[in-house]
């Protein structure tokens, strides 16, 4: 099988990230690359110098009708509220797979998505149809889907260390804690003086304080996974990496576990994943080690009393947080192996 793919909004991180890998990937020929900003054709190599004299792909201006009659596939690495615009063009006009990159169509509902976003959602329709791409833990659904939403950075790596807990209905409804760090390129590649070098150089911020619109994305996932509602309290923090992402998580439990049990309910979940890297006692993650790859690294811990686990996930931003999770949905799409063009 040889699918036939495009990008549209190569020129940020993610999407050049995931040009990186499917140029790589045996299955898959990039048959087009589109961008909003672009007035006239250019060269790949003029816009991503990284890929100057390996490629002679050309970046066009973004066309809907080109990417329709070249590509089986699109991945959408747009910001957020336009790839919902775009989407109900696609399925009217192809059979087509779509991967988003956005927060378009992670959540369930209009309204959730207007609280998260700020937006009124103009294709409130396809929210049902669309399956939150977390291979993991919802592979038969990506399987049979049409439009896969790839999950936020922050949600992946810390739904990953909390679902063998939220599965096993092991996870309280209240006291949940995540406090997690991601890298600058997570921000995007827009200019932005509180992004500048020397603003974020040697320092740790946090930002949007229990408001960030990962949070309800990962309150829906925990809730789907859990049977209840879980009450979380998030903070995201901005560091001085290129990439990287290093949650850590306190999770109170509904009933006191050992460490013997707790060790065995994830290696139990996780001992076939090619993916998830439980580390034993005496390991913990790092932000260094899974850098470039779509690993995910975890650690964990439990507290005194045996009725808190203390969680660390780490993962690399743009790999299984963004462009490697949607290259695995990708493969899922297309029975292809779920490995494909993502191992070293």
């Amino acid at each position: 099988m040889n699918i036939q793919a495009g990008i549209i909004g190569v020129t940020g991180y993610a999407g050049s990230e995931l040009l990186r890998i499917l140029l790589r990937h045996e299955g898959i020929s990039v048959r087009y690359l589109g961008s909003r900003r672009l007035l006239s054709p250019k060269p790949l190599g003029e816009l991503l110098p990284s890929f100057r004299g390996t490629s002679a792909l050309v970046v066009r201006p973004f066309r809907l009708k080109e990417a329709l009659e070249a590509c089986d596939v699109l991945f959408l690495a747009l910001p957020h509220g336009t790839a919902m615009k775009l989407v109900p063009q696609i399925f009217r006009k192809k059979s087509i797979k779509v991967v988003d990159f956005s927060g378009d169509f992670r959540l369930a509902s209009k309204a959730s998505f207007r609280k998260a976003y700020h937006l009124g959602h103009c294709a409130s329709a396809l929210l049902k149809e669309a399956v939150y791409g977390l291979p993991e833990w919802n592979r038969e659904a990506i399987r049979s889907a049409r439009l896969v939403a790839n999950p936020g950075c922050y949600p992946t790596a810390a739904l990953l260390a909390l679902a063998p807990l939220a599965v096993a209905g092991l996870l309280a409804s209240e006291g949940l804690v995540v406090d997690a760090k991601s890298g600058l390129t997570g921000a995007g590649r827009s200019l932005r003086e509180d992004l500048l070098f020397s603003e974020v150089n040697e320092d740790v911020r946090a930002y949007r304080v229990n408001q960030h619109q990962h949070m309800p994305e990962m309150e829906q996932e925990l809730r789907r996974m859990n049977g209840r509602k879980v009450q979380l309290t998030f903070v995201p923090h901005l560091v001085p990496l290129d990439r990287g992402l290093y949650a850590t998580v306190y999770a109170p439990l509904t009933k006191a576990l050992t460490e013997k049990g707790l060790r065995s309910l994830y290696r139990r979940a996780y001992e076939k994943e090619p993916f998830i890297q439980l580390l034993p006692e005496e390991a913990w993650p790092q932000a260094k080690s899974v850098a470039g790859s779509n690993r995910c690294e975890i650690g964990l811990r439990l507290a005194p009393g045996g009725k808190r686990v203390i969680l660390l996930s780490a993962i690399d931003n743009l790999g299984k947080g963004a462009a490697g999770q949607a290259v695995q949905n990708m493969n899922l799409l297309f029975d292809l192996e779920e490995t494909q063009g993502l191992l070293p």
